[in-house]
């Protein structure tokens, strides 16, 4: 990659030219006339442009940002000069990014990491093709919208059944921001207490019984990197306070230890828990939901995305010998309700690899799903309801449920009760002992007007 630097101050090059490392070919310039040359004879890929070139008043800089847009050049001001209405004339004049001098470091990787994603061949080719084949409209309109907050800090919350693919979107989102550090995933549900907070944290040496040795930490290990915490509905609430903290903070103290330690990641949760429900009942803090859903992506189920099952299956089958599909085993995949999502069809397509005639026919389909180890739900129940009652019991659910179910049909009726009772096929009673029940529930709407229903039902 290609980089062009024009400023007239030799410092002001040297901390932007510092941030680039071997792989890069950085030109300087340090005139108007100079960079004038170069841009009209080279080529670059990105060119940072500072407006003030000379001692005179003039902003020779925003001369120069036509002839570099003209050329196709990823263009960036940095620039001394806080004034929005110069920032507004640079942007009008067809730059990408604006920057105040000061932090070149974070500036220069957010530039790179937006002129990656400015390439349409690299999001098509790379994103739809490679990483996500998918040729769902709806799907590819949502996933260009998660693009735009792919090389920023936003904290990203993913959601979606078992099986959709959540942790392998963590980990594209993680490759596409160009981030320096790893990406680090901790599955919440599988540890719990002490063992979790360990695995958060870290811990020193003596800490408690068996802690032999020093141990870091996933959010330290994910220090410039992104960390992905899976099932995050599963956390107990004390670590819920901890993990609030280190988000708010980006430093912790590993489990007893009293040094400070200071990391900057980018967080990632995933959940098929419903956080709303989790929230209401008690067993989800409100403000860590409001730290950790920056921005909300729901990842569809395969059964919504028919279209993108044999694209899956040939980025997963890449490079092995060719399989013929039979049209009647390609009609019973697609009309497979794929209960285990993309998970399943992954395992679909290991299974086929190994069929010895290389042709996949109806039977073949058919053994598989009847003898796969997902089985479709047979009635109203979803993955993440299931998940749910199991974390919070059902007596709680079944409250949870029916408080939401009176409350939208109250709302689309007007609140009036007679006609929410007749919609809901309940008795007046059982209205009523609804509402007495939950008379101390802050977060139930109907309460408010409780004595407006009384007389109503009266």
């Amino acid at each position: 990659m290609k980089i062009l630097i024009v400023d007239d101050e030799k410092l002001a090059r040297f901390n932007i030219v510092r941030q680039f490392d071997n792989s890069f070919t950085v030109i300087e310039s340090n005139s108007f006339e100079d960079a004038e040359r170069k841009l009209t004879n080279q080529t670059f890929d990105i060119c940072y442009i500072d407006l003030k070139l000379d001692d005179s008043s003039k902003l020779l800089g925003l001369d120069l940002i036509p002839l570099s847009v003209k050329r196709g050049f990823y263009t960036v001001v940095m620039t001394s000069i806080d004034d929005e209405s110069i920032a507004e004339a640079a942007y009008e004049l067809g730059c990408q990014d604006v920057y105040n001098k000061g932090n070149e470091q974070e500036h220069i990787s957010e530039t790179i990491n937006r002129y990656f994603l400015s390439k349409e061949s690299f999001t098509e080719d790379l994103l739809f093709k490679d990483i996500i084949p998918t040729q769902n409209k709806k799907y590819k309109e949502e996933l260009k919208k998660l693009l735009k907050v792919v090389p920023t800090d936003i904290p990203l919350t993913l959601l979606g059944e078992s099986g959709t693919g959540k942790s392998h979107l963590a980990r594209s989102i993680h490759d596409l921001s160009k981030r320096k550090g790893k990406f680090v995933e901790l599955n919440c549900a599988t540890f719990s207490g002490d063992t979790l907070k360990s695995e958060l944290f870290g811990h020193a040496k003596g800490s408690f019984t068996g802690a032999n040795t020093d141990k870091i930490g996933k959010l330290q290990e994910a220090h410039h990197g992104t960390l992905f915490l899976d099932e995050i509905g599963s956390m107990s609430l004390e670590m819920q306070e901890g993990l609030l903290k280190a988000l708010e903070e980006k430093a912790f103290y590993p489990v007893g230890s009293n040094k400070l330690v200071k990391s900057d990641f980018r967080v990632i949760c995933a959940t098929l828990d419903d956080l709303e429900f989790l929230i209401k009942s008690g067993k989800f803090r409100f403000d860590l939901f409001q730290r950790i859903s920056g921005y909300t992506f729901t990842q569809p189920a395969l059964r919504y995305r028919r279209e993108d099952i044999f694209p899956i299956i040939k980025t997963k089958l890449a490079g092995a010998r060719k399989i013929i599909f039979k049209e009647e085993a390609k009609k019973i995949l697609e009309n497979y309700e794929w209960p285990g999502n993309i998970r399943e069809l992954l395992r679909f397509a290991d299974v086929i690899s190994l069929n010895n005639s290389g042709v996949i026919k109806a039977d073949d389909v058919i053994e598989f799903t009847r003898s796969s180890t997902f089985k479709a739900n047979q009635g109203l129940l979803e993955d993440y309801h299931y998940a749910l009652i199991k974390k919070i019991g059902l007596k709680d659910f079944m409250d949870l449920l029916t408080r939401e179910v009176i409350e939208k049909s109250l709302s689309e009726n007007n609140n009036k009760a007679r006609v929410a009772i007749k919609e809901l096929g309940i008795s007046s009673a059982t209205f009523y002992r609804y509402i007495e029940k939950n008379e101390q529930s802050p977060t139930t709407t109907l309460i408010s007007s409780k004595f407006e229903y009384r007389n109503e039902l009266h």
